[in-house]
């Protein structure tokens, strides 16, 4: 029982210590760290995720940011429609799909050294029983 209650008891001093790291905000960045947390955390929920990681994340979500909202500054009208966010963050948005379509090129083409591999071979089992 005492093993078990003192489980408890680290499990709880660990979520406390998370959730003050939560809210310790780093000067500099751009959107707090406590919602930067929370985004990870809804993906990994039984992990630790460290300070270099949050900070990263931070710096990596403004960058995305940053970039759509430069390519919607180029746009020559004087207001901004959801279409023009559609086109700005479509390389973003379309990522799952390269990767998709790579890994199928991929496929292909290691099918396709497969079979000249073995059209290679037999090939050459063939040339050698002519030449006897």
């Amino acid at each position: 029982m005492t093993i078990i209650m003192a489980e408890e008891e680290v499990k709880q001093k660990t979520e406390q210590e998370g959730q003050e790291q939560e809210e310790e905000e780093v000067p500099g960045l751009f959107f707090t760290n406590a919602r930067v947390v929370r985004l990870i955390r809804e993906e990994n929920p039984k992990k630790i995720v460290k300070k270099r990681v949050k900070v990263e994340m931070n710096k990596l979500l403004e960058q995305v940011g940053r970039s759509i909202a430069s390519e919607m500054a180029k746009k020559p009208y004087s207001s901004i429609t959801y279409a023009d966010f559609l086109d700005a963050a479509r390389p973003y948005l379309d990522i799952q799909k390269i990767n998709q379509e790579r890994r199928k090129v991929i496929a292909t083409l290691d099918k396709i050294k497969e079979d000249a591999a073995f059209l290679a071979t037999e090939l050459l089992e063939k040339t050698e029983e002519e030449d006897y």
